[in-house]
């Protein structure tokens, strides 16, 4: 059995401009560089590469600890925080908390800028020198 061909022809619009070549691009440039590629060791080379016995395996991992805290341990904390916090001066609270990325107007009310630093320091994002 024969196929009935179907031709399917867009009405209303320009016919496409052909594509033309790129005239002028001369050889195709390729990975390789002359005298040095990639991995030859060159003043490019930033780390060494060695091989591994296992590709698939993870990278080490650095040792850290992971400090939990009791319900008990958390309260002294923040308590030691609030009263660190209530103690600093003025202008510190607010130097703190630029030094940290967050920076507060001087027509933020001192009490609002004490509770961001407050709550930074909870949750470990500031650290106060």
């Amino acid at each position: 059995m024969e196929k009935d061909k179907v031709k399917i022809v867009k009405v209303g619009g320009d016919e496409p401009a052909p594509i033309r070549p790129v005239v002028g691009m001369g050889r195709k440039k390729s990975m390789r560089t002359y005298p040095r590629g990639v991995l030859k060791g060159g003043k490019t080379l930033k780390a060494k590469i060695e091989g591994v016995r296992d590709p698939a395996k993870s990278p080490p991992v650095r040792k850290s600890t992971l400090k939990i805290l009791t319900e008990k341990g958390a309260e002294v904390r923040r308590k030691r925080i609030r009263k660190t916090v209530r103690t600093m001066p003025e202008d510190k609270v607010r130097n703190t908390l630029r030094a940290s990325g967050l920076p507060v107007s001087k027509q933020t009310p001192i009490n609002i800028a004490r509770d961001i630093l407050e709550g930074g320091m909870e949750a470990g994002m500031i650290v106060v020198k």
